[in-house]
């Protein structure tokens, strides 16, 4: 399955190293986690993210 996400920024998106009090910055850590494989393209106005999970549960 792919899921694609789309938003108005054009910051190329990269894995935060929050530490364990910080309520924020864990959401493409858990991408690259479940995601066989992620990434993101430049659109106009703005950029699209995508992620791609496998039927078997497996990452």
């Amino acid at each position: 399955m792919r899921i694609v996400v789309t938003d108005t920024t054009r910051i190329k998106p990269a894995p935060a190293e929050p530490s364990k009090d910080d309520e924020n910055g864990r959401g493409l850590l858990l991408v690259e986690a479940l995601a066989h494989d992620w990434g993101s393209t430049l659109v106009r106005g703005g950029k699209r993210m995508w992620a791609e999970l496998r039927g078997d549960g497996m990452p």
